[in-house]
């Protein structure tokens, strides 16, 4: 029977140089024995591609900026999801944008865009400290979560996409693509991005998760290797 894996790819997938190594090599094996390799990561396109280009690993789908676009192993694009432009204009004036250090924006395959662009499929904007991140993130959750999801990401960063998608309504709409069951899919990540999938499949969780991952996870790895050799 055939099963899908899904991986997170920051610490998650990728740990370290040798790390990696050894997950290619394991998803080899699994694709070889007929079964799906997915990446689902909260990178843009463009920072996504340069961690395949500079290692050289496979995979048959990529879901990026946190679920908001899907594409198949050669770029074509299956979905995309861009957030509303009018709550976009609303958001910015809870964003405190005089306060940020750093920032872009995604639209589809462009990564590097600005907020005042439209149809945009994630927001990244990065501050001075974490509480000041975590505040803002807890904000844009309480007045906007009928239209965006905001996640903490890391280095005082929030990303903010569309509440029509998620990593894991991703992965069912690519079952409902591929007309594979879900009974067989297997999830594991890091993040507070990686919850969803996490909590809605067989879900597993990197040794180095955030503590909410971990409450739900079925076990913990500290290599997709492991966890490949595992359900195989």
């Amino acid at each position: 029977m055939k099963k899908i894996l899904v991986s997170d790819y920051d610490s998650t997938f990728f740990i370290n140089d040798e790390d990696i190594q050894k997950n290619k090599e394991m998803v080899k094996k699994f694709q070889e024995s007929g079964n799906i390799f997915i990446i689902a990561t909260g990178r843009s396109y463009l920072d996504f591609y340069r961690k395949v280009n500079m290692y050289n690993f496979d995979y048959d789908y990529v879901i990026i900026n946190h679920g908001a676009t899907i594409l198949d192993r050669k770029n074509k694009v299956i979905a995309n999801y861009a957030m509303n432009d009018e709550i976009i204009n609303k958001i910015k004036k809870d964003l405190q944008l005089d306060q940020i250090i750093d920032s872009f924006c995604c639209r589809k395959l462009e990564s590097r865009v600005s907020i005042n662009h439209k149809s945009l499929t994630k927001i990244n904007m990065k501050y001075n400290s974490e509480e000041e991140a975590l505040t803002i993130n807890k904000k844009i959750n309480n007045k906007y979560s009928s239209y965006v999801n905001s996640y903490y990401v890391n280095n005082n960063m929030i990303e903010i996409i569309s509440n029509k998608i998620n990593k894991s309504k991703a992965i069912r709409f690519l079952l409902d693509q591929l007309d594979l069951l879900e009974d067989n899919v297997y999830t594991i990540g890091d993040g507070y991005s990686d919850i969803d999938m996490i909590k809605d499949f067989k879900g597993y969780a990197m040794a180095n998760s955030v503590d909410e991952l971990k409450k739900i996870a079925i076990k913990e790895y500290k290599s997709v290797s492991d966890l490949i050799k595992d359900i195989m």
